[in-house]
């Protein structure tokens, strides 16, 4: 009995150092630099030390700064993906002072590593609202001398400025786009994240969650893989290699279980909050903000159902905005999570759009 054990253990040991292996590689094949101007780091009120890539425009700043902010498990790559459409670049070639920030434990910034780590390999939805967003604005309104900033957040990232707005009303946010970011989790039923709540306790057990990790050992195999099973992106509106090169380095080898089990509690509570009773929204009524939520008419990751808010959201007027991309929305393709910022056909149907919303409500925070 004791020889069997070890021998599976012995064995399970092996396949993760394989596949440990085969993420590094496929990370280390696929790398290429992003098109930032510098990296700046800052700190946080915690102690974590935090990465911003600055894209400055040629000419003359047109406008405030804009923050971009990656979303769960990512990092700046999915806003400047090399050979691909970039929103970052997008916006510095249109006058814009761009910053995108990358959270505690994504690229640059503090990151736990496989074997050791000089920071804890857990934290939480909330180190990222209550520490991480503030000390971001907080570099950016230093470091440029502005009386407020943009912010565009992908998934959690346009998670985190709704809910940051709904506690801090009056905070120095010009105006917030929030892309395929889900915030009705009665409305969360994808395969993934249903067969997610079937293994919570095992979860619960790792320390580093699993997915963000093999999706990155099986980055060859992108395209390749069921759209159902996978659900990152529509497959029509991504070239084949984009879809490597995203799973290759837009995704965090380390992951904790901790910030993913957040997520399944807010599904398996069906609120966007720390408990059944309150969610992270409640106040977002008193900001006068202008927000701009997006979503993807293929998402299965965030979909539409679970992206967008019901009608009082847009019963400020021209200050909130709900806007689908897909064939049945004025789009020539349909969309998905990722490809919001990297398909085929953002550079002249999603990317106009946030720049528009941002260029419309320049002085909102004056």
């Amino acid at each position: 009995m004791l020889d069997t054990a070890l021998n599976i253990l012995f064995t399970l040991v092996i396949v993760a150092a394989a596949l440990a292996g085969c993420a590094n590689f496929w990370q280390w094949f696929y790398a290429a630099p992003t098109g930032q101007d510098e990296t700046v780091f800052f700190r946080t009120e915690d102690g974590w030390r935090l990465a911003f890539h600055h894209y400055r425009p040629a000419g003359e700043i047109k406008g405030l700064p804009v923050i971009l902010c990656h979303g769960l498990s990512a990092n700046r790559y999915v806003f400047d993906l090399p050979d691909a459409p970039s929103l970052a670049r997008f916006l510095r070639g249109r006058g814009r002072d761009v910053w995108a920030v990358e959270l505690r434990g994504s690229g640059m910034s503090d990151c736990p590593g496989l074997r050791a780590s000089d920071v804890p390999y857990s934290w939480h939805f909330e180190d990222h609202l209550l520490r991480d967003v503030p000390a971001a604005i907080r570099c950016v309104l230093e470091r440029t001398g502005a009386s407020a900033v943009h912010w565009v957040g992908h998934s959690m990232g346009g998670m985190l400025i709704l809910a940051h707005l709904a506690s801090h009303p009056q905070s120095p946010i010009a105006s917030a786009v929030a892309v395929g970011s889900p915030i009705d989790f009665a409305q969360m039923g994808s395969p993934l994240v249903v067969g997610l709540l079937k293994i919570k306790k095992l979860v619960a057990f790792l320390t580093i969650f699993p997915v963000p990790f093999l999706g990155k050992t099986f980055a060859p195999l992108a395209y390749q893989l069921p759209g159902v099973l996978l659900g990152l992106f529509h497959k029509s509106n991504l070239q084949p290699a984009v879809a490597r090169r995203i799973l290759a380095l837009a995704s965090q080898i380390v992951s904790p279980s901790t910030l993913w089990l957040d997520f399944g509690r807010f599904v398996e509570n069906r609120q966007f909050g720390l408990s059944c009773e309150r969610s992270y929204l409640e106040g977002l009524d008193a900001s006068t903000v202008p927000i701009l939520v997006t979503a993807g008419s293929k998402d299965l990751i965030a979909p539409p159902a679970a992206v967008l808010p019901s009608d009082e959201f847009t019963e400020n007027g021209e200050r909130r905005a709900c806007v689908t991309f897909g064939r049945g929305f004025a789009c020539g393709e349909d969309y998905g999570h990722l490809d919001l910022l990297v398909g085929t056909r953002v550079e002249a149907e999603v990317y106009p759009r946030i720049l528009a919303w941002i260029t419309e409500h320049e002085s909102a925070a004056s």
